[in-house]
């Protein structure tokens, strides 16, 4: 049965660790019934935030808020919250049906209850069947779906999913990730999912905050995340993008031979300063008809690399000094081969402009 879909409102959040502050003045808001995914590097403080929200830690400085209620200072058991892990942590000696059961069990609910409560979220994960077996017995992508039956049994108010699906083949966490979106839009919970993997986000998410060293540096619809970053980061750290030198011409920069707007325009740029645009593969196209010469967008395609529906075509620019990335449908790049001499022109009128160094570090990429 649905559950009351809660707000929940984390306001000016400080976390530290020693002499480490992993959140600044963090604000975060999910409206009642969204999953709202925290996509980030290793040490950005994403799960930081889950902790706090869940009640493991207690922030230093904030307050954490859900459907209106102050809980910042309440125990784990009184928030009303279900959380799964990246590791199942299901009970060895007990079967499916008693691990779903375990936390109405803990609350003294009635053995009938119990009972029809986890016959009823076994059959909502598939698992009606598998009902009497251990662990062990099972798969990990069984074993994931048990622990999230057994976080919904005891019809939370709230869901956090920590990283769920890192542990599971690529097959079977594309089809949980769907049936995870699936019973937990048929539920109504706030769900919060904390992630690495940006395909997982991008696919199930209503929002998607994209957090870098304790910073929230855009929260928006995975749409607006990924074809209108924000930022430079953001811009480099969801999706693939191509570093492409500009120069900045009359308020505008000049970019493969072509003029384009400047997206990020808090960025001061002045005539002759070296820039670099940030542009996605599939927002260049290719021509092999262009004039002569070593025009600024030209080059050597090198290799071509077939990603299912599409191709990317890495191009050598002898001008840029650089490889260039460019997808196509795997349709269109058939025309194309190693070896052929091709015109690369970005396709948008606009581009995002990042530093000249490195704007995503090795260790933020990781």
């Amino acid at each position: 049965m649905p559950t009351v879909a809660a707000e929940i409102q984390l306001s000016k959040i400080t976390m530290a660790y020693g002499q480490k502050t992993v959140l600044r003045n963090l604000d975060l808001q999910l409206k009642g019934g969204e999953l709202l995914a925290l996509l980030g590097p290793s040490g950005c403080g994403k799960t930081t935030i889950l902790r706090v929200l869940a009640g493991f830690e207690s922030p230093q400085k904030g307050t954490v808020s859900i459907a209106g209620q102050d809980v910042t200072r309440s125990p784990v058991r009184n928030r009303g919250i279900g959380v799964v892990f990246q590791a199942y942590s299901l009970f060895p000696h007990m079967n499916a049906r008693d691990n779903v059961a375990y936390g109405l069990r803990i609350r003294r609910s009635s053995l009938g209850k119990r009972t029809a409560r986890a016959a009823e979220l076994l059959e909502t994960v598939g698992l009606a069947e598998h009902a009497d077996k251990f662990p062990h017995q099972l798969s990990g992508g069984q074993q994931q779906r048990v622990a999230l039956a057994r976080a919904l049994a005891i019809e939370p108010r709230v869901l956090l999913l920590d990283e769920p699906l890192s542990a599971l083949d690529a097959k079977v966490r594309v089809h949980l990730r769907e049936e995870i979106r699936r019973i937990q839009t048929q539920a109504g919970t706030t769900t919060l999912l904390v992630t690495h993997d940006q395909e997982e986000a991008l696919t199930i998410a209503d929002r998607i905050g994209v957090m870098h060293d304790g910073q929230i540096e855009q929260l928006d619809s995975p749409e607006a995340i990924y074809r209108r970053p924000a930022t430079p980061f953001v811009s480099q750290f969801v999706g693939v993008t191509n570093r492409i030198p500009a120069l900045p011409e009359d308020g505008r920069v000049r970019v493969l031979g072509h003029h384009l707007g400047i997206e990020n325009q808090d960025r001061t740029v002045s005539d002759g300063t070296r820039l670099t645009a940030l542009i996605r593969p599939e927002d260049l196209t290719l021509s092999d008809d262009f004039p002569g010469g070593d025009s600024a967008g030209s080059g050597l395609v090198t290799t071509l690399v077939l990603r299912g529906a599409i191709t990317s075509v890495m191009v050598r620019s002898e001008a840029l000094g650089q490889d260039v990335r460019v997808d196509l449908p795997a349709h269109a790049a058939r025309l194309f081969s190693a070896g052929q001499r091709v015109l690369v022109s970005p396709r948008a009128t606009t581009t995002l402009i990042g530093r000249d160094h490195t704007e995503l570090s090795e260790e933020d990429a990781a």
